[in-house]
């Protein structure tokens, strides 16, 4: 075996843990947990209350938002502006605005998409990119300004 061969058998295993750990980072979505909880006054919330998604990656790389509901009622977390991506049986590939039910004890895991077009500022937003704010339709108060998931480059 000449000295090439040998350094080159030397280094394979070394390559194999890096294009492991490369591969395994390249086309798995970003996945993102909200927990319902319960407030006072029959009020609820999602946290975490503020979630920041970097999209230095491919912008139609997927996003999956895991929903949970430890509590005994029935809540649904609604982002206007966020998409719920979805396949129909019949008609294919559906997005529609982020609106979903949970109900007590279960937990959903759904795609998430950002809608385009034109969006007025929020003005809760302060750093580059996108805002859009988050909350329990079902539960939330005239003063809760809700969660808010800042999208930014």
């Amino acid at each position: 075996m000449n000295r090439s061969t040998g350094r080159t058998i030397q280094l394979l295993p070394l390559f194999l843990i890096v294009w492991t750990v490369l591969n395994s980072q390249t086309g798995r979505p970003e996945t993102f947990q909200f927990t319902a909880q319960e407030l006072a006054n029959q009020q609820a919330t999602w946290s975490p209350g503020e979630v920041t998604i970097r999209r230095n990656r491919d912008p139609q790389d997927e996003l999956v938002f895991v929903l949970v509901n430890p509590t005994k009622r029935t809540h649904a977390f609604e982002s206007p502006g966020l998409l719920e991506l979805a396949i129909d049986d019949q008609d294919g590939p559906l997005a529609r605005p982020l609106r979903v039910t949970v109900a007590p004890g279960e937990s959903l895991q759904i795609r998430v998409g950002v809608a385009q077009g034109e969006r007025e500022p929020d003005p809760a937003c302060t750093t580059a990119g996108e805002c859009y704010r988050f909350y329990c339709p079902l539960h939330r108060g005239d003063n809760d300004p809700g969660g808010i998931i800042r999208v930014i480059p």
